[in-house]
């Protein structure tokens, strides 16, 4: 063992430029952090940050207006419903207005599932029930 230890100590004095290149550490790039010196508050303050809407949220509102019109168009009708096939890939989105409570819904179909001949036999058969 002793063999080895002078060994190691050996290697470690000597100079071993042909195996290992002597390597420089790296300086610093940047100035070092200086801390902000004001007033401390002990919080932080929340900012109310309007963030902009989502191509989804301007979507889902062009639609809810749009199934509100329909409904507006025709004092008479009781439900609007609109479906949008081109938003979601992979779904239907169907819209709908009830004049009764003046709400809105949306609801997302399969595009594999949506049939719309379907929906429109749906809705006739019991659009005129309440529930």
């Amino acid at each position: 063992m002793s063999a080895y230890l002078a060994k190691l100590k050996r290697l470690e004095s000597e100079n071993n430029s042909l195996n290992v290149p002597y390597i420089e550490p790296s300086k610093p790039s940047k100035v070092p952090f200086e801390p902000f010196e004001g007033k401390d508050t002990g919080h932080i303050e929340k900012k109310n940050i309007a963030k902009p809407e989502t191509l989804q949220d301007r979507q889902r509102e062009a639609r809810r207006q749009k199934v509100i019109t329909m409904l507006e168009a025709a004092p008479d009708t009781k439900r609007a419903i609109y479906t949008d096939t081109t938003s979601d890939p992979l779904n239907v989105i169907l819209t709908v207005a009830v004049r009764a409570c003046q709400q809105t819904c949306e609801m997302a179909i399969p595009k594999a599932k949506y049939d719309p001949w379907r929906l429109l036999e749906l809705i006739e058969r019991h659009g005129q029930a309440t529930h």
